[in-house]
Formats: structure tokens, C-alpha cells, sequence
């Protein structure tokens, strides 16, 4: 088998597994979402139309606490496969 040689740029390696998000709101702001969960993780996905996304799991969000910190009229739940 042969061995794969790739060039990886500062910052593409994660530390942790990931969490995913299904997100719902009359009317997502990609910038108010990404920035609200950059407050405490890195978003790694981030699904069309902000409805899918994806954090390194750090334990820094749940689906409760990032609907709180996402305020009125945002629904968060966990995304299984």
C-alpha cells in the first residue's frame, strides 16, 4: 500500500470528536449563528442555509445551552445519525 503524503495548513487539525446541531428559526443569520457558537467552540460544518452544524466537541455546548445563548424563537436540538 502505498503512503499518502498531504500538506495541512496550520489550524486544520481538530483535538476532539464532533457534536452536531440541527438549528431552526423563522429567519437564520449565518453571521449571528457562527458567531454565537465561536464564543466557546470552533465551527467545523455548517450546513446549507445554517439549518445543520457542526462544533469541535469540547463540552463547551449542548443543545439547551446554545438555544439559550441564541435566545428567543431558536430551536436547537442534538443531530443523531
Amino acid at each position: 500500500m502505498a503512503k499518502v503524503h498531504e500538506t495541512y495548513s496550520a489550524g486544520q487539525f481538530l483535538t476532539a470528536s464532533l457534536t452536531h446541531f440541527t438549528i431552526a428559526h423563522a429567519s437564520i443569520v449565518m453571521k449571528d449563528l457562527v458567531e454565537t457558537v465561536s464564543t466557546r467552540a470552533t465551527v467545523v460544518i455548517l450546513g446549507a442555509g445554517g439549518a445543520r452544524i457542526a462544533v469541535e466537541n469540547n463540552g463547551a455546548w449542548t443543545a439547551a445551552t446554545l438555544q439559550a445563548a441564541l435566545g428567543a424563537g431558536w430551536t436547537v436540538t442534538d443531530f443523531d445519525y
